[in-house]
C-alpha cells in the first residue's frame, strides 16, 4: 500500500500557487490596463468614502497614500484570485481559504 506524503503534496501546492500568482501578477501588470485603472478608480472612491465616513479630511499626499494603499491590496487580490482560478481549472476542484 503506498502512502500519501502530505509534505510533498503541500510543496507542489507552494510552488504552483507561486507560479500561477508570479503569472496573475505579469498578466495585470503587462496586459490587463483597463483593469489597472478600474483599480485605481476604485480604490480613490474608497479612499473618499472612506474620509467621509469617518469624517475626516486628509491632505491630497495623504489620500494618494490611502488609496496607493487599497490598490496595492486590490492586485494582491486579483493575483490570489487568477492563481486559484488557474488551480481549480486545472485540477477540477474548488479551493476553499
Amino acid at each position: 500500500m503506498e502512502s500519501f506524503n502530505y509534505k510533498n503534496s503541500e510543496n507542489n501546492f507552494e510552488k504552483t500557487i507561486k507560479s500561477y500568482l508570479e503569472q496573475g501578477k505579469r498578466k495585470l501588470l503587462n496586459e490587463l490596463e483597463g483593469t489597472r485603472g478600474a483599480i485605481k478608480l476604485l480604490a480613490e472612491d474608497k479612499a473618499k468614502d472612506f474620509m467621509r465616513i469617518t469624517d475626516i479630511g486628509f491632505s491630497k499626499e495623504e489620500t494618494r497614500f490611502l488609496s496607493e494603499i487599497i490598490v496595492s491590496s486590490m492586485y494582491q487580490s486579483f493575483c490570489y484570485g487568477y492563481g486559484i482560478g488557474k488551480i481549480e481549472g486545472t485540477t477540477k476542484k474548488k479551493i476553499f481559504l
